[in-house]
């Protein structure tokens, strides 16, 4: 068994066959001609569609399974700050534009900075710019009729009851 830091602190031990299995779920890495979205940051593989560790401290810091798994350093990261783990989540959700990653990143990003800091914020989604995100916030989210909450009854061709089939089945799937 390798240690690996706990979510927030302290210490735990991954197994071999956890880490296997977090390698074994589905996603896709950049395919040729496609520039990564995230790399890891000690090895540098393509970790864009695939499972992997951000940490919550180091701005921009992200590790595939197998270099957190080993508690790789790499300054300023230490292995002992807390993390998140990030599901593919490369499907749109509001907009073919804006996957669900990106949503969850602005959201991330306004209650980190600020709203009203867009340029932080562009940054912390890393995929779109300060333009974008101020559009997107104002169109889905403050334009919305049911705000705060974005307005979902145009969602990607989807209908409330095929979302929530959806959301069924991704939750059917991870059992």
């Amino acid at each position: 068994m390798m240690k690996t830091p706990l979510k927030g602190q302290g210490e735990r031990r991954m197994s071999p066959v956890t880490i296997q299995i977090l390698q074994l779920q589905p996603g896709q890495g950049a395919g040729e001609g496609k520039r990564a979205l995230y790399h890891c940051n000690y090895c540098n593989k393509d970790i864009t569609g695939k499972i992997r560790i951000k940490c919550a401290v180091c701005p921009d810091f992200d590790l595939c399974i197998e270099c957190f798994s080993v508690g790789v350093e790499v300054h300023p990261h230490k292995s002992n700050h807390p993390y998140r783990v990030m599901d593919n989540l490369s499907f749109p959700l509001i907009c073919p534009d804006w996957n669900a990653d990106d949503e969850i990143l602005l959201l991330e990003g306004i209650e980190m900075y600020g709203l009203g800091n867009w340029a932080e914020i562009a940054e912390h989604v890393g995929t779109k710019t300060k333009e974008l995100c101020i559009e997107h916030y104002t169109n889905v989210y403050m334009n919305s009729p049911f705000f705060p909450l974005p307005d979902m009854s145009h969602v990607v061709g989807k209908n409330r009851k095929e979302l929530l089939a959806m959301a069924k089945g991704h939750i059917d799937d991870k059992k």
